[in-house]
């Protein structure tokens, strides 16, 4: 990343000048994988994509200081295919994040479109990032990474202790609550120990119906490397809202562990199991694997290996940072995937 320390810098990337000095941070992943999956029922996809283990992106971020511990803060962050140079979302210049806040020793006030917890907290429940071939918990799992017309409060840190909130305005007037969301979060770090759950309730258009979506677990970093337990627990059943089933719910669990030999490589192995709740059968399993090299602190090679078992109704498929449900299986086929790539940090 590279930073500016300029207020002039500040007047050019926005409307009117600044009379304190603020830094402003110029930051990206660009992130390239070749991927081979097979899938029953539907054949073989070799493919060039972005965004294995983080989603490709460009960012400009910043803080200015207000004084009397005041600060105010915003960042802007637009995804895009590193494969092939587009936009992720052709309607909008900064679809991942678009925000300005507020800051001091109570925290920090956020408005506009923001990551969800939810988001922030799957890549750190297993050794894939919540990321990759790999991670079960990614694959099997159906939530928003992020929302328009967010408000959202982050908590200081408090003897290990912090928490997030977040709502989402629907902007309807009737009802008022349509397609709103309220997202809770609470997290524990302290020394080699982290714990952690997210929450999100999203309202319907009528606003009669609830899309839930639940992440809990930890981490724990046992000085050779860390091992993970994941676990989720939501009620979307397909890609929309609508789809949502009242008092049904499928959960996921997530064991994973990864072991650093030394000379900046680690490798890493995880199982996942889904259960399903309704009466459509969609258990899984997959185990996975992964191994990382670090070229130096901003570039990174990694490959993964992944089997994923679909039973009965169940077609789930390998996704990544970024979405690519290129090769569905039928339902009830099984899915084998190998990736390779290269991640590089500016």
């Amino acid at each position: 990343m590279k930073k500016i320390l300029a207020a002039g810098t500040v007047g050019i990337l926005c409307a009117g000048g600044a009379a304190a000095q603020s830094n402003v941070v110029v930051y990206g992943v660009l992130d390239t994988y070749m991927g081979y999956t097979n899938a029953e029922g539907a054949g073989n996809v070799l493919s060039l994509d972005s965004g294995a283990y983080q989603a490709s992106r460009v960012g400009l971020r910043g803080a200015e200081s207000l004084g009397d511990g005041l600060r105010a803060t915003w960042q802007l962050e637009s995804g895009l295919a590193s494969d092939t140079g587009a936009q992720h979302d052709a309607g909008r210049v900064f679809n991942r994040q678009a925000w300005v806040g507020l800051g001091g020793n109570w925290g920090e006030l956020r408005v506009g479109r923001q990551n969800s917890s939810n988001f922030l907290m799957i890549a750190r429940l297993d050794t894939f990032a919540g990321a990759t071939y790999g991670s079960f918990l990614n694959n099997v799992s159906a939530y928003t990474p992020r929302y328009d017309n967010v408000v959202g409060y982050l908590s200081p840190v408090v003897s290990g202790f912090k928490l997030q909130a977040y709502y989402s305005l629907g902007e309807r007037s009737d009802p008022h609550d349509g397609m709103s969301t309220a997202v809770l979060a609470g997290e524990y770090e302290k020394g080699p120990l982290y714990l952690g759950v997210s929450s999100s309730r999203q309202k319907s258009a009528n606003g009669q119906e609830t899309t839930q979506s639940t992440f809990a677990g930890g981490a724990y970093d046992y000085g050779r490397g860390v091992v993970y337990l994941g676990y989720y627990r939501g009620n979307n059943l397909g890609a929309a809202p609508a789809t949502n089933v009242r008092g049904s719910y499928y959960s996921a669990y997530s064991l994973s562990a990864n072991f650093r030999l030394g000379g900046g490589t680690t490798i890493g192995a995880g199982l996942g199991w889904g259960v399903d709740g309704t009466s459509n059968d969609r258990d899984a399993r997959q185990i996975s694997l992964i191994a990382m090299h670090d070229l130096s602190k901003r570039t990174m090679l990694y490959a993964t290996l992944a089997h994923l078992v679909n039973d009965g109704g169940a077609a789930f498929t390998f996704s990544a940072a970024a979405p690519i449900p290129k090769n569905v299986p039928a339902a009830g086929g099984n899915v084998d995937g190998v990736q390779f790539g290269i991640r590089h940090l500016f």
